[in-house]
C-alpha cells in the first residue's frame, strides 16, 4: 500500500512539473521580448529548458534507485515524464537545432543504458519518431485518433530499451501504459488550452489595434508605427511620408442625413483608402485616427510609385468620386482635404512629422477645402 501511495504522489508531483515545463516552454516561444538579444536566444533557451527537465527527471530517478537500492522498480516512475518532455518539445517547437540537441541528448542516454547491446536501433527509432512528430505536428495535434496511437508508438523504443536495461518492470505494464496515456492526455489538454489562449490573444490584439467601425488600423497602431518608422529613420536613414485627411463638412452630413448614413460614409471611405494604399507603395498602411480623420504612412519614400502631389490628388479625387445614397433614395457626394509631410533630419521626436502633416491639412482647408497641401507647396 505504501509503495502505491509513493507511486501516486510521485506521479502527481511529476505531472505538475511537466505542466510547468510546458507553460514555460510556450512562454519562451511566444513572448515578444523587447531586447533583440533575448529574441535571438529564444530557441536556445527552449533547448536548455528541455534538456534541463530531462536531466532533472533522470537525476530524480537515479537518486531514488540509489536510495532504495531497487533498480527494477524506481527506474520506471520517471521515464514517462521524460518521454512527455521530449514529445511536447518536438510537437510545439519546429527547428533543426532542437532536433539536433535532443538527438545528441538521446545518443548519450541510450549509450549510457547498461545491458542494452542493440541500443543504436532504439536510438534510431527515437530520432525517426521525433522527426515525424515535428514534421506532422499539425495533423497530430488536431486529431485525437492520430495523436494517441502515435504517442504510444513514440514511447515504445524508450520503454523497450529501459526494459532490456533494467531486466524487468516491477510497476507492471498496466501502470506503465496507463500512466503513459494519462501523460499523453495531460499534454493534449495543455496544448488545446494554450491554442485557445493564443487564439483569444490574437482576437484581443486585433480588437485593440482595429477601429471597430471601419476595420482600419486605429490611432494606437498609428502612434506605434510612427515611433517605429522614426527609430528606423534614425538608425538606418529610411525616409518616410505621412498623409492625413479628413472629410469636408462631415458634421453637415450627419446633420442632414443622420449618423447612420455618416457611419456608412466613414466605412466607404475606409474601404476606398484601404484599396488605394495598395497602389501607392508596397510598404504603406492606412489608419482611422479619430472621427472623420484618416491617415496613411508610406514607410519608404523611395518605394512610393508616384510623386507626392500626384499621390495626394489621386486619393482626393478617388474619394470625391464615391456616390452615396440614403435609404430615402437621395444621392450625395463628399470631398476631402489632405495634408502631407516628410520626415526631416531636425525632427526631435516621432510626432513632429504628423504635426506638420496636420498643419498642411488645415492649410488645405483654409484655401477652400477639397484640396491638397504637400511639403513642396
Amino acid at each position: 500500500m505504501l509503495a502505491w501511495a509513493i507511486r501516486l504522489v510521485t506521479f502527481i508531483i511529476n505531472s505538475l512539473l511537466l505542466t510547468g515545463f510546458a507553460l514555460i516552454f510556450t512562454w519562451l516561444g511566444s513572448t515578444d521580448f523587447y531586447h533583440a538579444a533575448k529574441l535571438k536566444l529564444r530557441g536556445f533557451n527552449q533547448i536548455i529548458l528541455t534538456i534541463g527537465f530531462l536531466v532533472l527527471f533522470h537525476a530524480a530517478s537515479e537518486l531514488r534507485i540509489m536510495q532504495q537500492h531497487y533498480i527494477t522498480g524506481y527506474g520506471w516512475n520517471y521515464l514517462n515524464f521524460q518521454i512527455g518532455v521530449i514529445m511536447f518539445a518536438v510537437l510545439f517547437k519546429q527547428g533543426r537545432w532542437l532536433l539536433l540537441s535532443l538527438t545528441a541528448t538521446l545518443f548519450v542516454w541510450y549509450w549510457w543504458l547498461p545491458n542494452v547491446t542493440h541500443w543504436p536501433i532504439f536510438f534510431a527509432m527515437s530520432v525517426l519518431l521525433m522527426w515525424a512528430a515535428g514534421h506532422f505536428n499539425r495533423e497530430l495535434t488536431a486529431h485525437r485518433w492520430l495523436y494517441y496511437p502515435f504517442s504510444l508508438l513514440f514511447a515504445l523504443p524508450f520503454m523497450w530499451a529501459n526494459l532490456v536495461s533494467l531486466r524487468g518492470i516491477d510497476v507492471g505494464w498496466w501502470w506503465e501504459i496507463g500512466s503513459s496515456v494519462a501523460i499523453d492526455y495531460l499534454i493534449w489538454i495543455i496544448q488545446k488550452r494554450l491554442k485557445q489562449q493564443h487564439r483569444r490573444r490574437i482576437i484581443l490584439m486585433q480588437e485593440a489595434n482595429t477601429d471597430n467601425l471601419t476595420h482600419l488600423n486605429n490611432f494606437r497602431v498609428f502612434n506605434e508605427d510612427l515611433m517605429t518608422a522614426f527609430k528606423q529613420y534614425q538608425t538606418q536613414g529610411v525616409a518616410y511620408l505621412v498623409y492625413t485627411f479628413d472629410i469636408d463638412h462631415f458634421k453637415h452630413v450627419n446633420d442632414q442625413y443622420g449618423h447612420l448614413e455618416g457611419n456608412v460614409v466613414l466605412e466607404r471611405v475606409a474601404t476606398q483608402l484601404g484599396q488605394l494604399v495598395k497602389g501607392i507603395s508596397t510598404d504603406a498602411k492606412a489608419y482611422r485616427i479619430g472621427g472623420e480623420e484618416f491617415s496613411f504612412i508610406v514607410f519608404d519614400r523611395n518605394g512610393q510609385f508616384e510623386e507626392t502631389r500626384q499621390v495626394a490628388n489621386n486619393v482626393r479625387k478617388s474619394i470625391s468620386e464615391l456616390m452615396f445614397m440614403t435609404k430615402a433614395g437621395e444621392k450625395f457626394q463628399i470631398t476631402v482635404s489632405l495634408g502631407q509631410a516628410d520626415v526631416l533630419p531636425e525632427d526631435q521626436n516621432y510626432m513632429e512629422i504628423y504635426r506638420r502633416a496636420d498643419q498642411q491639412l488645415y492649410r488645405a482647408k483654409q484655401f477652400g477645402r477639397n484640396r491638397v497641401s504637400v511639403l513642396d507647396d
